[in-house]
């Protein structure tokens, strides 16, 4: 057989294995019963969904329409350029076609902007939520998203939900309280059409539909019952904020200030809050080794953070006795 024959063979055969994958993972989803769940869609490499103001207007719509389309809940949510996160609750089934809403809108949406839809295999991810716990560190993760990528502060950031749980100025500044019906026309610009919407749905001049029409904020008031512990949450859970951005395949990067802190976090739960000062040789090897598995520190970022030679930290992260 010749080469490219071969080749492309696999290639046949490998995108043939890829939908099968797809299809598996959507059936899974379809059979698991109500519960909560964190969905967050594939990012596209390159390009973004949202170009402006107006296209994130429409994604607040559309968020809108699958709660009430798809009897779904949504706690906390993040538009980013290129995905979106969300912490719903529903069935699996329910949050399928949630996502194929949305992704059929959003492409109609790009496509009236005169750019490419999104891809046939474009995708999702949904991860079941099965404890308050694991709750309160999926949301701080989705509010935190817009603060990783470079796009705004904690609670700043407008295409999330992180402004309305405990921010009342956010509420006068926007003018949420001065919002308005939307006639079928403007609806059927934005979305491509019009949906039955409930009567007290009130739309915003930039945030397209008030976020308050369809974000229940009671799950977090309830996880996080004052600012100060929703705030405290937001800045200094920085471990489980790594896991979550390495399940996804997402990039986590962190500031000086924020590497001190973690590493004083390790120390208190691996090394029993002793100082960095007083850990023996192979206590440091131990935490060198810790911050890279687990953290995924690189030699750089160790070296300068517990103060041994990169070179040294590099040779102890290859050496076959850790492998």
């Amino acid at each position: 057989m010749p080469f490219f024959t071969i080749i492309r063979f696999i290639f046949e055969e490998t995108d043939k294995c890829f939908e099968l994958c797809i299809m598996d993972k959507r059936e899974t989803y379809r059979s698991w019963g109500k519960g909560y769940y964190h969905l967050s869609t594939d990012g596209l490499s390159g390009r973004d969904i949202f170009a402006d103001a107006s296209d994130y207007a429409t994604g607040n719509i559309l968020l809108g329409l699958i709660s009430v389309q798809f009897n779904i809940k949504i706690y906390a949510y993040s538009l980013m350029p290129n995905h979106i996160h969300l912490a719903l609750s529903g069935t699996g089934a329910d949050c399928v076609q949630a996502f194929d809403f949305l992704k059929r809108k959003l492409s109609a949406m790009m496509k009236r902007s005169g750019r490419e839809p999104l891809p046939e295999d474009y995708g999702f991810n949904l991860e079941p939520v099965d404890t308050p716990d694991k709750m309160k560190t999926e949301i701080i993760y989705i509010l935190r998203n817009a603060l990783e990528k470079g796009l705004g502060m904690v609670g700043s950031y407008l295409w999330d939900s992180g402004w309305m749980y405990y921010s009342k100025g956010w509420q006068a500044l926007l003018g949420c309280d001065c919002s308005f019906k939307l006639s079928k026309r403007e609806l059927a610009r934005r979305i491509g059409g019009w949906d039955d919407i409930p009567e007290s749905w009130r739309f915003h001049p930039y945030l397209g539909l008030n976020p308050y029409s369809f974000v229940d904020t009671s799950l977090v008031h309830q996880l996080f019952p004052s600012p100060k512990d929703l705030q405290t949450a937001l800045v200094k859970d920085f471990e489980v904020q790594f896991q979550i951005a390495r399940r996804l395949g997402e990039l986590s990067s962190f500031n000086k200030t924020e590497m001190e802190s973690i590493l004083t976090q390790v120390l208190d739960k691996r090394f029993d809050g002793r100082s960095l000062k007083v850990l023996s040789d192979d206590e440091k090897a131990k935490l060198a080794v810790i911050l890279h598995r687990e953290l995924g520190w690189d030699s750089y970022q160790i070296s300068t953070t517990i103060y041994i030679k990169e070179k040294v930290i590099r040779q102890l992260l290859s050496s076959k006795e850790l492998r």
